[in-house]
């Protein structure tokens, strides 16, 4: 028997009784047995039906119970260490952690060291988390160490071209253009000077995009500065300052243009592969072979919608998107 009104985001029946919300399941249990439950009581479903409303498939059990319930199913991802899209830390840094606190280092200190939390520590300490080692990193920290790698990069380009022409040297066909910050200018192979004729540092900021201080506290991107010297201002607001081969890096006129933003992303990055999609897109939880099956269902019957979310393990507004083309869309490169 399942609840067809109201439901909760986990899928669980719901009905309001005066002025509080109560949960379908719960209540049947109590017109069944007469049992008025605990907050740390729970009702397991042994059909795995969140929105069941059949009191045979209920029974009281623990949270304990009920995540091994939900991994048996294979409703739960039951990820840990490394493998935790969370996760800050190596297994070998956090063996480092406990190898500190067994040689008596306050845990304050380890901490600090750590740039963490000491209520991280102390957990660490008395086994609550990170307690079973794995083998391969989090999404978090594999996403960390390619940002660090696209930046070593960046700076290593950087500096190689001040190595080979110095910071103020003058260079044979090189174009300076006012910028809208008085006194600072830009050039056409993307310098930047200030006020003292000097050559501003760069700075890579997160997506790759060079950046320089046109005063104190005013960061500006240099490929913005040099589309508006060469192009003139934006055209219309939230407009994008678009590299043509997709180097971000390449800040010359001739590689920049003013462009839409589903000129940028929706066709630029996808053409230069920079723009990440479906499965590869970061927190993706489906897989274009689900997407195909959800897809092959809609529209369907009234309550599809709900099914496929439960069936798939996210939520409404996921399978909504899909069906109205808003993600998992084919673009045209």
């Amino acid at each position: 028997m399942l609840w067809t009104a109201g439901k909760t985001l986990a899928g669980h029946g719901k009905f309001m009784f005066h002025g509080k919300t109560m949960l379908a399941h719960r209540m049947a249990w109590f017109f069944e047995h007469g049992e008025i439950l605990s907050r740390d009581q729970l009702l397991l479903h042994s059909c795995n039906v969140p929105s069941c409303v059949e009191v045979s498939h209920l029974r009281i059990g623990t949270h304990a119970e009920n995540m091994a319930d939900r991994v048996a199913a294979g409703n739960y991802a039951a990820t840990r260490g490394m493998s935790c899209s969370f996760a800050r830390f190596t297994d070998e840094e956090v063996a480092r952690m406990r190898e500190m606190i067994a040689e008596g280092m306050k845990q304050r200190e380890i901490a600090a060291l750590f740039e963490c939390s000491q209520s991280y520590i102390s957990a660490i300490a008395r086994g609550k988390i990170r307690a079973h080692p794995t083998s391969e990193p989090s999404p978090a920290i594999l996403a960390q160490r390619e940002r660090e790698a696209r930046a070593s990069a960046n700076r290593q380009r950087i500096d190689e071209i001040i190595s080979v022409v110095h910071p103020d040297d003058e260079i044979v066909g090189e174009e300076w253009r006012p910028t809208p910050f008085e006194g600072y200018m830009v050039s056409s192979l993307g310098r930047v000077r200030g006020r003292t004729m000097i050559i501003l540092k760069l700075f890579i900021r997160e997506g790759d995009y060079a950046i320089v201080h046109c005063g104190n506290r005013n960061p500006q991107a240099v490929h913005i500065l040099v589309c508006e010297a060469w192009h003139g201002p934006r055209p219309a607001p939230g407009m994008h300052a678009a590299h043509r081969n997709g180097d971000s890096m390449d800040n010359s006129p001739e590689n920049l243009r003013w462009a839409t933003p589903l000129e940028n992303i929706g066709q630029d990055r996808l053409r230069h592969g920079t723009v990440l999609r479906g499965a590869d897109a970061n927190g993706a939880k489906l897989t274009q072979e689900q997407v195909n099956a959800i897809r092959a269902q809609l529209p369907g019957t009234r309550g599809i919608i709900a099914r496929l979310a439960r069936e798939y393990g996210v939520v409404h507004g996921t399978i909504r998107a899909i069906r109205d083309n808003l993600t998992w869309r084919e673009l045209n490169p």
